[in-house]
């Protein structure tokens, strides 16, 4: 499935953001071994009926196809998730045993997963910027693991635009950024160093 780059984003914040809501919210989950990754392969695959090219949840979820099947690798191993068609056309499913597992509490934020695609363009970059204001808020706290994120790369100044339609700059393209613009996985990212 093709989405908008601003679409993939959200599906990824919002699936980082769900697990780690199922998280500090589940006691059992505390105990949990999964990885953040295969948590939000279950959540994204756990909103769909049919199953996903590996190259588009890859994208969806901000991570290279090598990273993805190392992630799905498990969740095949556990007879959660099935892989299924030819090396360049695997697509990526939910066994019954993987539908159960997905967590309810985190219905709500399958249900605007699936309603995404219906939000304007507009309201898809408000919705990121919450999106990304919690995931900030969530990894201050610890609760969520740091990545590569545009608000915690040395690069990155927020608002230094501010009135504009891209309000933050980053100084290693030297360029300002809209919320369409910021990456919640960004191959050039070097974190902030603390003060």
């Amino acid at each position: 499935m093709d989405q908008h780059p601003l679409a993939q984003r959200l599906a990824a914040g919002l699936a980082r953001v769900a697990v780690a809501v199922q998280a500090a919210g589940n006691a059992q989950a505390a105990g949990l071994e999964r990885t953040f990754a295969q948590q939000q392969i279950l959540l994204l695959l756990g909103r769909r009926e049919d199953d996903y090219l590996l190259t588009g949840l890859a994208e969806e979820l901000g991570l290279t196809r090598q990273a993805a099947l190392d992630a799905i690798g498990t969740l095949v191993r556990e007879g959660l998730v099935s892989v299924d068609g030819p090396p360049d056309q695997v697509r990526v499913g939910l066994t019954a045993t993987g539908r159960a597992q997905v967590p309810e509490s985190v219905n709500w934020a399958g249900e605007l997963l699936g309603e995404m695609h219906r939000l304007e363009p507009a309201e898809q970059h408000r919705l990121l910027a919450v999106v990304i204001g919690w995931i900030t808020t969530l990894q201050q706290r610890g609760q969520i693991p740091i990545s590569q994120m545009c608000m915690t790369c040395r690069f990155f100044d927020g608002y230094a635009h501010p009135g504009s339609s891209r309000p933050h700059h980053c100084h290693y393209v030297d360029a300002p950024l809209g919320w369409n613009d910021v990456r919640l996985r960004c191959p050039d990212q070097l974190p902030r160093t603390p003060v």
